[in-house]
């Protein structure tokens, strides 16, 4: 790819920039980045003729919607990156919207990834696992699968039905292991004993190949052979192992529904508007099985295209680095950059890739039933969303905030005795969490429990960030605690100027007084709000929706941060004194361990010992002599 970037100069006068660029475009395919007089990017396009494309913004006779309309009226400079092909030119927009996210790019909220089945075929002994990037060239994928939860469920079938191997050593056949409780259960064969025949493992993972696959007929088959040689052999008891298999994977086999006798891999999309929003829907099936669905919404789209919409979905699901892609994706209507699309994904598949929109038969009928699934779940969707924005109202009003709190970013500060002090941030939007805006700090700029030093050193750290890269500020900012605590904080953004661009508030918890005939003669427990320059506390309702939303963030900014403790006193714990020489890495030191079996059995160990193992050199075998034995 052939990169031509052109930047922008301000220019003095009444024509800006980008109508002086208009009349020497290239006509090549590229991408193209509208920018406003603070040099900040609009939105981001690409085009097979840039010339043609950049141009139809600024054409007076077209009809644009408000959206474009709006765009244009602020653009004031551009900048060009010319590409050999479309294919390149797709791909680059994704990459570019995803790192600068620009304000008029219609683009989905969650930054969901799909989980994968991952067959270690490349081990002499494979296992399965979980994993959400295609980033193993020797290993297969199976998936995509709409949900951790689906992705889980299949494992569990595979480690419960076929004696797989779940430890994570490298089983080579030169070292033995002791095997564990699974060897005991009879889930698991144990080939870390020693004694497991490779060609008699391989069979037991071609059978996990037929499960992934759906191939049913094939895998029941086996299995009833299997069974039958078992039988004859009286061997009854393994017989009855291979019954109750066969029956069980019936039973997991029949929960699948089948849409295509022919057995293929295939994407189904559909789309469905409702008032202002919009749902995309979409049907993984492989092998001819409805192996999951998922489901993209769309708020205050009325001035998106359908075009624009469903390409936003294709881009999210395929253009990611080791995206597992179909044989065949059915479109409902013609997409504009169809063509284009289809050329990236045989680029980057193994296979040929054909994207269509049928328009009768079986395949029609698939995008009918992605169509009926898109219109339900909409409907559920905007039920949920009003709902959500009628409790932020309620929020805005009980606790009397000057914005509504669709974005909610809260801190809490976490410390063992006053050691490993951590600080946490989670961030909620529009009533729900927003995990990849999570955030997690190490507070060191402090020494004992001093909960405000840390409170005060994570709030600096976090919005002196933002303001110096220019991010969003959130609309409220919550604080795990009472007037102590929201002081400090007040006191910080307020030296970053910010105290009165965003809401803070803290949460914390009292004890009132005894009340004859209510209480039986215990203290209530109860919550209250408190905001900073306001004496009175806003003492909240019990189990009032307000209350909840303010929980709910609360509790998940505590969890967030005791679990980043814990893997820090885990980390902590599991510290050997060789970590501490230096040259001295994990592959390293796995195969110093590896070898000498233990860290004793490395202390006892000479120079010369140590410089058998592959890869250390003399001078680090002295100095990790030297370190041990001082």
């Amino acid at each position: 790819m052939s990169n031509v970037t052109r930047h922008s100069s301000k220019s003095g006068g009444d024509i800006s920039p980008v109508r002086e660029k208009l009349s020497h475009l290239p006509n090549l395919p590229g991408v193209y980045l509208f920018k406003d007089d603070q040099d900040s990017i609009l939105y981001i396009g690409k085009s097979k003729s840039i010339r043609n494309r950049v141009r139809s913004y600024f054409n007076s006779s077209a009809k644009h919607n408000l959206r474009i309309r709006l765009m244009t009226s602020r653009i004031h400079d551009l900048s060009l990156i010319v590409t050999d092909t479309e294919a390149e030119a797709l791909i680059l927009e994704d990459q570019l919207i995803k790192r600068h996210h620009p304000r008029y790019n219609v683009a989905l909220r969650d930054g969901k990834s799909y989980p994968y089945c991952k067959l270690t075929v490349g081990e002499m002994y494979p296992r399965l696992l979980l994993v959400r990037e295609k980033i193993d060239a020797k290993s297969e994928y199976y998936g995509p699968y709409p949900s951790v939860k689906d992705a889980r469920q299949v494992l569990k079938a595979v480690m419960t039905y076929f004696p797989l191997r779940t430890s994570k050593m490298q089983l080579d056949g030169t070292k033995t292991y002791r095997p564990c409780l699974n060897f005991q259960m009879e889930r698991c064969l144990a080939p870390c004993r020693g004694v497991v025949p490779a060609e008699e493992y391989a069979k037991i993972v071609r059978q996990v190949r037929l499960f992934l696959k759906g191939r049913d007929k094939v895998l029941i088959k086996d299995l009833e052979q299997k069974m039958k040689k078992s039988s004859e052999r009286l061997e009854f008891e393994k017989s009855a192992q291979y019954r109750d298999q066969i029956q069980a994977m019936r039973r997991i086999f029949e929960r699948q529904m089948v849409l295509e006798v022919q057995g293929k891999d295939q994407d189904v999309f559909n789309l469905f508007r409702e008032a202002d929003a919009t749902g995309v829907q979409v049907l993984f099936i492989r092998n001819g099985r409805l192996l999951g669905t998922d489901f993209f919404f769309f708020e205050d789209s009325s001035e998106a295209s359908d075009d624009n919409l469903l390409g936003q979905v294709l881009h999210r699901i395929y253009m990611p680095e080791g995206s597992i892609v179909p044989r065949e994706i059915l479109l409902p209507f013609e997409y504009s950059d169809r063509k284009m699309l289809e050329d990236a994904l045989n680029k980057k598949s193994r296979h040929r890739v054909h994207v269509g929109c049928p328009r009768k038969g079986r395949k029609k009928e698939l995008v009918s039933m992605a169509y009926s699934n898109a219109k339900v779940n909409l409907s559920e969707k905007r039920i949920r969303y009003v709902k959500n924005k009628d409790i932020l109202k309620h929020v805005k009003y009980e606790i009397k905030l000057d914005r509504l709190p669709e974005v909610v970013e809260a801190f809490d500060i976490s410390h063992l005795s006053g050691t490993m002090t951590v600080a946490s941030m989670v961030c909620w939007k529009n009533n729900s969490p927003s995990n990849q805006d999570y955030r997690k700090f190490k507070i060191r700029g402090i020494s004992g429990p001093d909960d405000f030093a840390g409170m005060k050193e994570v709030l600096t750290r976090r919005y002196s960030r933002t303001l110096s890269e220019g991010g969003a500020l959130p609309d409220m900012i919550l604080i795990d605690g009472g007037k102590g605590q929201i002081n400090i904080a007040a006191k910080v953004l307020e030296e970053l100027g910010i105290l009165n661009k965003v809401d803070l508030i803290g949460l914390a918890k009292g004890r009132s007084e005894r009340k004859s005939g209510r209480s039986r003669g215990k203290n209530i427990d109860y919550e209250y709000v408190v905001k900073p320059n306001q004496k009175n506390e806003i003492r909240m309702r019990r189990n009032s929706d307000v209350l909840y939303f303010l929980q709910n963030i609360r509790d998940e900014s505590h969890r967030f941060a005791i679990e980043f403790q814990r893997k820090l006193k885990r980390k902590h714990t599991l510290h050997s004194k060789i970590d501490d020489v230096p040259g001295i890495g994990p592959k390293r030191r796995r195969l110093l361990l590896n070898h000498f079996g233990s860290l004793t059995g490395l202390k006892q160990a000479s120079t010369e010992e140590i410089l058998q193992v592959p890869g250390i050199p003399e001078k680090l075998a002295v100095e990790i002599w030297t370190h041990l034995n001082q």
